[in-house]
């Protein structure tokens, strides 16, 4: 065993000895599952199935350069460039689908896949608008979650997933030109996702934390390869009914630019055609609440709008979102 799990192990067990953790886990409670934003928080026992459906949406308007935001007008009257067109606000609406099974208690097998709507509105320099929309299935995620400690209201679980380059990355216009990288559905590349999530109850409230990463495998067919991205994230969940808790969240989020290009892109047409303008690093914050109903249901909500953002611009910079999700245990 390596030194880093002996070392976990025992900062764990160092925790356990709290009077604050004297209790095993309760997943009957409303707060045994994370907040509904964070993905791949929770593991089942033996034998469980959980099926789960989630409705996300995430709203951009306007433009940022770093930490300074801009209209569109602003990017096309600027001389230093030559944009044809500059986006205004775009839409995306995500309806994730879920499948877990625990064949062991230690390891919980997991698929997700997701079905995109996107919508960006341009404005042109001759100051025409102009819409463009793609949709489809996004790129598929499969892969486990391994346990690794478990103790008096204490869990650590390793996120051991891949993703799978079932998204378009051909999605063109009514006129077959292609859409620019943020229209497009998936990677074109496999994924890797290594993540590590730790989840405490006491008896009065929970809490966790999350790092995960995406780490992009290859170049795909059109000669890119999206940036590698880190996201750190923690909550705090308090009951207040029996079927009812509350939660509160923050996430920092970084993502590096694209590698390559798209040849069948202009980079001087508009901003989000230009590859070295995809990086940056966002921080949010999440409201929630999980709702526990009889027969293995559940439903939960979380509401996350940006605090702070630092994009490689100009770029579109991001808003809020709502996520809402029914999930089924059996």
């Amino acid at each position: 065993m390596s030194a880093l799990n002996h070392s976990i192990k025992l900062a764990c067990a160092l925790l356990a000895t709290s009077p604050a953790f004297a209790h095993d886990w309760n997943s009957a409670r409303p707060d045994s599952h994370a907040p509904i934003s964070v993905m791949g928080e929770h593991t089942h026992n033996a034998g469980e199935f959980m099926v789960s459906y989630r409705n996300m949406q995430m709203d951009m308007s306007g433009l940022q350069d770093g930490t300074q935001s801009l209209s569109a007008q602003e990017v096309l009257d600027d001389t230093g460039n030559s944009y044809m067109m500059a986006p205004t606000s775009m839409t995306m609406k995500m309806h994730m689908f879920g499948l877990m099974y625990a064949p062991t208690n230690k390891t919980t097998a997991m698929v997700m896949l997701p079905y995109l709507e996107k919508d960006m509105d341009m404005l042109m320099k001759s100051g025409m608008t102009m819409s463009m929309d793609s949709n489809g299935a996004g790129d598929m995620k499969v892969g486990a979650l391994h346990n690794i400690f478990s103790e008096a209201g204490q869990r650590i679980h390793l996120n051991l997933m891949m993703s799978l380059p079932t998204g378009s990355i051909d999605e063109e216009n009514d006129s077959g030109a292609v859409l620019p990288y943020a229209m497009q559905l998936g990677s074109g590349t496999f994924d890797l996702l290594p993540g590590i999530t730790y989840s405490a109850q006491t008896a009065d409230f929970s809490y966790g934390a999350q790092a995960q990463a995406t780490i992009r495998l290859g170049e795909n067919d059109r000669d890119y390869t999206l940036g590698n991205r880190v996201k750190l994230q923690g909550w705090g969940q308090l009951p207040v009914h029996q079927r009812v808790s509350l939660s509160v969240r923050l996430a920092y989020e970084d993502w590096q630019a694209i590698d390559g290009e798209d040849d069948a892109l202009n980079a001087m047409m508009a901003p989000t055609a230009d590859a070295d303008l995809q990086g940056g690093n966002v921080l949010t914050a999440g409201l929630g609440m999980n709702l526990t109903l009889p027969a293995g249901n559940r439903l939960a909500f979380e509401y996350s709008k940006e605090l702070a953002q630092d994009l490689d611009g100009p770029q579109m910079s991001q808003d809020d979102s709502l996520t809402l999700a029914w999930q089924f245990s059996f």
